[in-house]
């Protein structure tokens, strides 16, 4: 996924839809996926490799078993629920179409890091 959401890129910056950094976090959804939550202050970019990687992961445990039970591959659930949120794979019962180009990306680049 953090392929696909940067490129690796840990200084990403989007400002036209307000993403920054190696999981293209904006300040808001990260402000409640940081440790601490909305206990802590709102982050500002630059977002470090170290506060999105951790931030991705709480995000994905947190949300990924409300749509464990959704047709599909699990991975790919989980990488369109990064993108869109639990409420449209609900809708959708699976992966929305309209993220069904960036789940073929992260796809193709999991195949790529699996051994042979």
């Amino acid at each position: 996924m953090l392929k696909a959401e940067s490129g690796y890129d840990p200084e990403l910056s989007d400002d036209v839809r307000d993403e920054y950094g190696i999981a293209r976090w904006t300040p808001e959804v990260l402000w409640h996926w940081q440790p601490g939550g909305l206990q802590s202050p709102k982050p500002a970019p630059p977002f470090g490799p170290e506060l999105s990687i951790l931030s991705m992961g709480r995000f994905l445990c947190g949300l990924g078993p409300q749509v464990e039970r959704l047709p599909g591959d699990p991975a790919l659930k989980l990488a369109a629920l990064y993108r869109s949120g639990v409420a449209p794979l609900r809708r959708a019962n699976g992966v929305p179409a309209k993220w069904r180009g960036y789940t073929e990306k992260v796809s193709r680049y999991l195949r790529d890091y699996r051994p042979a």
